[in-house]
């Protein structure tokens, strides 16, 4: 998936070693997501740097959370040091077809451990060739994208204040976290941002999975009056015909998140015509060459694409950004490039590209982003080099 353009000898550069270093680290304010996501006080953040024998190193990243993803940090960790990274060493990183063939050799799934092994390779890649990731990818068709910020399941005059912050900071799509047991609060939740936020801003409901398919119906009703523009993962991630249903009895557009962790998943979802949106995380889908594979998918099927976060760290953003600046079928408001904002420290340099409720692309090569070592020292718990 590189551009025509580049004429790439990938003999040349070879793995050497492999670390991997886990981060965890605490969120500025407690997470209240749906009833079946609870509250996310901190996020676990896994980074490969992959060391070559021409000196260029390059750095990934993957954020498994326990409720959200069937990988744990620590089965991460493992699969990445006992069953990939030693069938990669002596392997060149720019060929990334197959290095994605010989981690799906190595092990089965696993789609968020491959995914930092992914980004780290397309660093590398980007840094060999001396042009950022999104050059590499066909070039930029956007040169900036609009920034979302999240509401959790807070109470209703505490999201209203958390809103009118938001659009003072520039930020003007909101995420409202719903689907937390409590219906009337989830409905009472929405009302108040809207009354707190100007008309020229996007709101978007996200229920993680929280509501049956009558409930989620029903909430798009009473919500009517409030302009939402999309709807995420209202149901139950393997209920696709009960998302259909949803969206062809409800006025809001409907985004599959949960739903799409895989191309297959995709491809389901495209087939049962059970979402208008898809959502785009880079962890989640195993790094940029397969959500590369699932945004030109439901390009070719008329669907649009959000890019979504993980409550990740600036690596997987960077590379969520660099996939983003060339995809032709974006949705048309906000993406979530905010996660590292809502943590205690960013164990990056990838917030600065963030400016008045927008992320702008750098000009360095390969991701566009670096790790900040000291940071990660003082968030560290793990550190392993496998050669």
């Amino acid at each position: 998936m590189v551009s025509s353009k580049v004429k790439i000898d990938s003999s040349k550069v070879i793995i050497e070693r492999i670390e991997v270093m886990a981060c965890e680290i605490p969120l500025v304010k407690p997470y209240k997501l749906s009833k079946n996501n609870g509250v996310q006080k901190t996020t676990h953040s896994i980074i490969v740097k992959i060391h070559t024998n021409k000196g260029i190193v390059g750095i990934g990243e993957t954020n498994p959370q326990r409720r959200f993803s069937e990988e744990l940090p620590e089965t991460v960790i493992l699969a990445l040091q006992k069953y990939l990274i030693p069938d990669l060493i002596g392997v060149s990183p720019i060929n990334i077809a197959m290095i994605h063939q010989l981690m799906d050799e190595s092990l089965k799934g696993f789609v968020m451990a491959k995914a930092a092994i992914d980004m780290a390779c397309y660093d590398i890649l980007g840094k060999y060739s001396n042009l950022p990731v999104s050059e590499l990818l066909g070039g930029r068709i956007n040169e900036k994208l609009e920034v979302l910020w999240a509401i959790g399941n807070d109470a209703p005059d505490d999201s209203g204040k958390q809103a009118d912050k938001i659009c003072r900071d520039n930020y003007k799509t909101i995420m409202i976290k719903v689907g937390s047991g409590d219906f009337n609060e989830d409905v009472a939740r929405v009302f108040a941002v809207r009354e707190n936020v100007g008309a020229d801003t996007a709101l978007i409901v996200d229920a993680n999975q929280g509501f049956k398919v009558e409930e989620a119906i029903k909430f798009a009703y009473e919500i009517r009056s409030a302009n939402v523009a999309l709807f995420e993962q209202p149901v139950a991630y393997y209920d696709l015909d009960g998302m259909k249903q949803v969206k062809d009895a409800i006025d809001i557009t409907v985004s599959a998140d949960e739903s799409v962790f895989t191309f297959q998943d995709a491809k389901r979802v495209i087939e049962k015509n059970a979402a208008d949106v898809l959502s785009i995380k880079m962890a989640k889908n195993g790094g940029i060459f397969w959500a590369r594979e699932i945004v030109k998918l439901a390009e070719y099927s008329g669907k649009k694409v959000m890019f979504n976060s993980m409550l990740e760290e600036g690596v997987v953003q960077a590379a969520s950004m660099q996939l983003a600046l060339t995809t032709k079928n974006l949705w048309g408001r906000g993406h979530s490039y905010f996660s590292p904002l809502r943590l205690e420290e960013d164990i990056t340099d990838f917030t600065s590209q963030i400016r008045n409720g927008f992320v702008f692309p750098n000009e360095s090569t390969g991701l566009g982003v670096s790790l900040e070592m000291d940071k990660i020292e003082k968030y560290k718990y793990h550190h392993n080099i496998i050669e």
